[in-house]
């Protein structure tokens, strides 16, 4: 222990640990005794550091050996399976993608009459995803995959009794007063 508090970092070098990862939490924990400011602080450093060093190293834990797969791993060897599918859906996705992309502006961009004028929400629609589609194609891609998304999105925020229309509030019957007596005098 007189060793350990007059030189932690060389006591920790003579007493080399076998396990790696061990040696490195002795070594840091000498460093901070070594830089401790205060005695009081130095002697409970080293005094941690000679009991870790001493204790029995713990066995590394080890799980259990079972027949059943692992989930991981199952899944891993599920796509190792399907591996060839996957590499061929991944291939034609982009192919899909610009074909869907290709309907969706030839959708946006048919003639829309001129007799709507030019503030008319469908002429700038359409005006302004032409011009998005001149400026940034890949932008427009991913606009338009956002809104097909919350178009499918959509059917399943709705209440399930759709197919009743719904009524205005009944309005409030007026309840009389009863009336006033008058003043008896007279």
């Amino acid at each position: 222990m007189d060793d350990a508090q007059h030189d932690p970092l060389a006591w920790v070098a003579a007493h080399a640990a076998a396990d790696p990862v061990r040696q490195r939490v002795l070594e840091g924990l000498a460093r901070r005794a070594a830089a401790a400011p205060s005695p009081a602080l130095r002697e409970r450093l080293v005094a941690r550091l000679v009991q870790r060093a001493e204790a029995p190293p713990a066995a590394p834990a080890v799980p259990p050996a079972t027949d059943t797969p692992r989930p991981l791993a199952a899944l891993v060897t599920q796509l190792q399976a399907a591996g060839t599918e996957l590499r061929h859906v991944q291939a034609h996705e982009g192919t899909w993608r610009a074909l869907r992309l290709n309907r969706r502006l030839a959708e946006v961009s048919a003639p829309v009459p001129e007799h709507l004028g030019p503030l008319n929400s469908q002429v700038l629609v359409a005006r302004a995803l032409q011009e998005l589609k001149t400026l940034s194609p890949d932008y427009l891609q991913r606009l338009l995959t956002q809104l097909d998304a919350l178009a499918a999105l959509g059917p399943l925020t709705l209440p399930a009794d759709t197919d009743k229309p719904t009524r205005p509030a009944a309005k409030r019957a007026r309840t009389k007063r009863p009336p006033v007596p008058a003043p008896k005098g007279g």
